[in-house]
């Protein structure tokens, strides 16, 4: 396992696929704090709704879609989202509505772990691991850790950079307890080893890089939930299991630790896909064609 370990971090270190990523990332967080920060700046908001009431034209349009302008329903929202506003955002909050509710982080870390595992078969590079390290368990075992890392190295430069460009920009943020940030940041991390799991399982099964991003991305945006959502409406009595879901769990960790999953739950949950996502995957690198 050591000698797979060295000659991935190797690969890592002197390739160009994690630095492009990482700097997606660092962009990433600075173009959403930096927008957050002007959008929710008290001034700009006030601004808008003069523009509006005054009946100007905007190049920008935020919620109103009227072209007379906006009602009394519109400008009730502006109310709304200034007083939000006003109560302060959490790290947790801002990184949440950036990266974590849409599946930014979680698709990024998939495409990642994708274009990582499948270089190695389709490059033929595989044959040399499998050589210096037969044991496929072995090779798996690497493979984990390696995932789980790389998701941590993703989580803390996102919540390190989004922080770094708030306090430039001057967004004011009210400071969870570290002990909270510290568990949040954890709990990210189990999701998006998660996710980076089922994306290996994907590629380990096809082979093939296009398969693996294409499987990872239907996962980590979400889109088998809301499908799973869609067929739960017809049997509401067993509409609980769309929360049995790794995007369930990072949907709820968008809203912070108050989100409607509890700690254990989500815990437990990243848990057994990470599990089971392992057995199986430890079952398809059996294969003697991989």
């Amino acid at each position: 396992m050591a000698n797979i370990l060295r000659m991935d971090l190797y690969r890592l270190l002197h390739g160009k696929s994690l630095w492009i990523f990482l700097g997606i990332i660092v962009v990433l967080a600075a173009a959403g704090a930096g927008t957050m920060a002007v959008i929710t700046d008290p001034t700009f908001l006030e601004s808008m709704k003069v523009s509006y009431t005054n009946g100007a034209p905007a190049g920008v349009n935020i919620g109103f879609t009227s072209p007379s302008g906006p009602d009394a329903d519109d400008l009730l929202q502006a109310d709304a989202l200034a007083g939000l506003v006003a109560q302060g955002l959490t790290p947790e909050a801002l990184i949440g509505n950036v990266f974590l509710g849409g599946g930014g982080l979680s698709s990024l870390f998939a495409v990642f772990v994708a274009i990582f595992l499948a270089t190695e078969f389709e490059s033929g590079f595989s044959k040399n691991v499998f050589t210096v390290q037969p044991n496929r368990l072995a090779f798996l075992g690497a493979r984990f850790l390696e995932i789980a890392v790389l998701a941590a190295v993703f989580t803390a430069l996102i919540v390190v950079a989004t922080l770094a460009t708030a306090a430039v920009a001057g967004l004011p943020l009210i400071m969870s307890p570290l002990p909270d940030l510290l568990l949040w940041t954890a709990l990210v991390v189990l999701a998006a080893t998660g996710f980076g799991m089922l994306t290996a399982l994907a590629v380990w099964v096809t082979r093939k890089m296009a398969a693996g991003i294409v499987i990872g991305i239907v996962l980590a945006a979400g889109l088998v939930t809301l499908a799973l959502q869609s067929v739960l409406l017809l049997f509401p009595s067993a509409s609980f299991l769309a929360d049995f879901t790794l995007s369930s769990c990072m949907s709820s960790l968008s809203l912070g630790l108050a989100g409607p999953l509890g700690v254990p739950h989500i815990a437990l949950v990243c848990a057994a896909f990470i599990i089971v996502a392992a057995a199986a995957s430890a079952v398809v690198l059996q294969r003697k064609d991989v």
